[in-house]
């Protein structure tokens, strides 16, 4: 397992481990992380991620061939959210490719090793993943721990862009693709300051009445602002179709890992579909839900933090529409209902970048 280079920095945490990676899971109150990361600014070390570095000339072409958007129109400053799929078509990473001083640094999620062999084995690729930490800033003050260490260059920043700063006399990437529905931030840095600019970060996130989080709140923020987690619906369903991820395809292309399975589908048609549901009671992964006596779906992501507690069905087709209501046994009482998503309304898109 890889080991946190600033697990002794998050002294009060508990940790975990995601893909052969350790990782912060929490720092005892995963409802009061959440709180912070919806309410001021949360910062989670995401240094389990994968992360690789590509030259720019080779890399294209070959990210090109294997990811399923098409990065040959990836542009100088800014990034694309993608997937790598497996030999069945089945998600197997979830990545962003950034696209900056004629190189592509790629963060990838993984579910397994072989989908990061994949990418560390192809066009002289270097593997960064233990030399650098990543670290989320996340909230609606999240702006303003980056303006804090960087200045007000990062208003420059739309979402989906990277851009490079001095910190302590070494490059630090900044990159606007937060996952949340809040604003957020990652910084990609090298080893040798990690510390100072985890200091740098807290610091100026306890100015703002933030604190640190750990991955279960952060996992829970994904749901509730309906962003794809490979950890929870990406494993439990895979199929990028029925996940809803044709956005993160370009389907002109001739071929990629997995396009052939995926086209094939596609021209059949998706016959189920992921969808948000409200319960009256928690319902576990597995659970089948009814119309009735007639199958509707299954549960397939369940997830609790604090007293909030929210589910996915991946439903046949004809059923994952949001307001309908079903049972969690046939014929029974209705205690299930679709609803839309995101299930929260961001108070980043309320406040906005309010200036002070």
């Amino acid at each position: 397992m890889r080991e946190l280079k600033l697990k002794n920095f998050w002294k009060s945490a508990t940790f975990g481990e995601i893909c052969g990676g350790e990782c912060v899971k929490n720092f005892g109150n995963p409802e009061s992380e959440l709180s912070a990361l919806r309410n001021s600014v949360a910062v989670c070390d995401m240094s389990f991620v994968k992360k690789f570095v590509f030259d720019e000339a080779e890399g294209l072409d070959f990210l090109d061939s294997i990811l399923a958007a098409n990065i040959l129109k990836l542009r100088y400053g800014r990034m694309v959210d993608t997937f790598l799929a497996n030999g069945d078509g089945n998600v197997c990473a979830e990545i962003f490719a950034a696209s900056i001083d004629d190189k592509i640094i790629v963060t990838a999620e993984t579910l397994s090793p072989d989908a990061a062999d994949i990418l560390k084995n192809g066009a002289n690729c270097k593997d960064i993943s233990d030399d650098c930490v990543f670290i989320s800033a996340d909230g609606p003050s999240a702006w303003k721990v980056a303006k804090a260490i960087f200045g007000a260059d990062i208003f420059n920043l739309p979402y989906l862009s990277v851009e490079k700063y001095l910190f302590e006399g070494s490059d630090v990437y900044l990159m606007r693709n937060g996952k949340t529905g809040e604003f957020g931030y990652q910084f990609l840095a090298p080893n040798s300051i990690a510390e100072k600019l985890a200091v740098a970060i807290m610091d100026a996130a306890k100015a703002e009445g933030g604190a640190p989080c750990g991955f279960d709140a952060h996992q829970f923020a994904r749901l509730e602002g309906n962003f794809f987690n490979i950890y929870a619906e990406g494993e439990s369903v895979g199929n990028p179709l029925e996940l809803g991820l044709q956005w993160m395809i370009d389907f002109s292309k001739e071929s990629f890992a997995g396009s052939e399975k995926i086209f094939a589908q596609r021209e059949r048609g998706v016959k189920n579909k992921l969808v948000a549901l409200n319960s009256n009671a928690p319902l576990q992964p597995g659970t089948k839900v009814f119309d009735g006596s007639i199958p509707a779906g299954t549960i397939c992501v369940s997830k609790t933090c604090g007293k909030k507690h929210l589910e996915l069905g991946l439903f046949d087709a004809k059923y994952a529409l949001s307001g309908f209501e079903f049972s969690s046994i046939p014929n029974g009482a209705c205690d299930v209902k679709t609803v839309s998503r995101p299930f929260i309304l961001a108070q980043s898109l309320i406040k906005g970048m309010e200036q002070q």
